[in-house]
């Protein structure tokens, strides 16, 4: 009986224990699968930020709960390889960069720029910002990129330099035009002139003037022309004259100031002359010898005869023109009257003629058939003589137009 109450005790005992084993059997199954089945359920994300990667298990059903979950906060202008709601998935490469900032002034105008490159020259190149070898730029190209990194660029101007009329460009940043200068080995002298003022600022496409004063000085010799000195003389007959002394021009030497600019004369100063040699003048007898009345028997006489006894009358003569402007010509007539730039006399026409024929300084009338004119005999010629004269023209050309012409001739007194 009693092994048969122990049997009972025994079994009782045992299904207890068996139960709670076998409870906590199950419960363990039971966390065990939940537990196979929440891992089951998490993606296995690889992500990357700002290049180091590491591998992330995520119940997240999108990115932007996954970054949540990795305490990762993205900024405005970041860069997130997938949009912020798209799915996550099991395998899914989540690649994030922080961006810097960084701004870039050329010239007087600012842009700001975010960039995930490590150094300026990648920045550049990434925001194709070309620099040419003249630019200027605040830091290097090889320095790191930070946040609020400032790049200061000064752009190359192209400036053309005309100096005395050699002309040279240069690409150049922007400085004075007197940097500008002096860096180009260009130096002004007290008398040069420049078109700007060498404190401003050069400018693109700027031409720079610059015109190059010099001073020298000269000498040249010249002549002293001799004047025409009339004496009077009563040994000669009145209307007659003798040359005395033939004359000779003198000598003198100017002193003149010459300014070039860029090596072309552009004024000539005469500062100071001197006489090396002094003329001497022509001198001309004028005769006051008033004519004895003689019997004329010669052809001669009786022309001049004839000529007077009938100044009221007009006779014929032969007229040809000259004129004082050619090779050898001194200018003055035979009773010393200068005629170089000029054909009348108070008026009259100067005429040559010969003086047997019309005594010298005799006022005539002379007829043609386009009109007629006063003239005054004042001048003598080799070819001139009998009735003809020969009339003071002003030009070469003038005189070969009159040719021979005839023409009627009356002394007036």
């Amino acid at each position: 009986m009693a092994n048969l109450e122990q049997a009972k005790g025994s079994r009782r005992r045992f299904t207890s224990k068996h139960m709670s084993i076998i409870f906590f059997s199950v419960l363990i199954a039971f966390f065990s699968v939940a537990m196979f089945i929440s891992d089951a359920m998490k993606a296995e994300v690889s992500v990357s930020i700002n290049g180091e990667e590491e591998t992330v298990h995520s119940t997240a059903e999108t990115v932007e709960e996954l970054l949540t979950e990795i305490d990762l906060e993205v900024g405005k202008h970041d860069e997130l390889s997938k949009s912020l709601d798209a799915p996550v998935e099991d395998g899914m490469e989540l690649t994030y960069n922080e961006t810097d900032e960084v701004i870039v002034t050329i010239g007087n105008k600012s842009n700001h720029y975010y960039t995930t490159e490590d150094n300026v020259q990648n920045f550049l190149n990434d925001e194709g910002i070309e620099l040419s070898e003249n630019d200027q730029m605040s830091v290097s190209a090889q320095d790191d990129i930070r946040n609020n990194m400032h790049i200061a660029i000064n752009k190359a101007l192209e400036v053309t330099i005309n100096d005395g009329g050699e002309k040279q460009t240069a690409h150049v940043p922007n400085q004075t035009v007197e940097n500008l200068l002096n860096k180009q080995g260009i130096t002004l002298d007290d008398n040069d002139r420049i078109n700007v003022d060498p404190a401003e600022k050069v400018k693109d496409n700027q031409t720079i003037e610059i015109v190059r004063v010099s001073t020298e000085y000269e000498t040249v010799e010249k002549d002293v022309p001799h004047e025409t000195e009339t004496r009077e003389d009563d040994s000669i007959l009145q209307g007659e004259s003798e040359v005395v002394q033939s004359g000779q021009d003198g000598k003198k030497v100017e002193e003149y100031k010459i300014t070039k600019e860029n090596g072309e004369e552009v004024s000539r100063e005469l500062v100071d002359e001197e006489i090396v040699e002094e003329s001497e003048n022509r001198v001309v007898a004028k005769g006051t010898k008033q004519p004895t009345q003689t019997a004329q028997s010669s052809s001669e006489s009786s022309d001049v005869q004839q000529v007077s006894e009938s100044s009221g009358g007009f006779q014929t003569f032969t007229s040809t023109k000259y004129t004082a402007n050619c090779s050898g010509c001194s200018g003055v007539t035979a009773t010393g009257v200068n005629v170089s730039n000029k054909t009348t006399h108070n008026g009259m026409r100067i005429i040559a003629v010969d003086p047997s024929v019309i005594p010298l300084h005799s006022r005539v009338e002379v007829k043609t058939p386009s009109g007629s004119f006063t003239a005054i005999a004042l001048d003598t010629g080799g070819a001139i003589n009998g009735n003809k004269i020969d009339i003071l023209a002003s030009s070469k050309s003038e005189a070969y137009r009159w040719g021979h012409r005839t023409v009627q001739v009356r002394v007036l007194d």
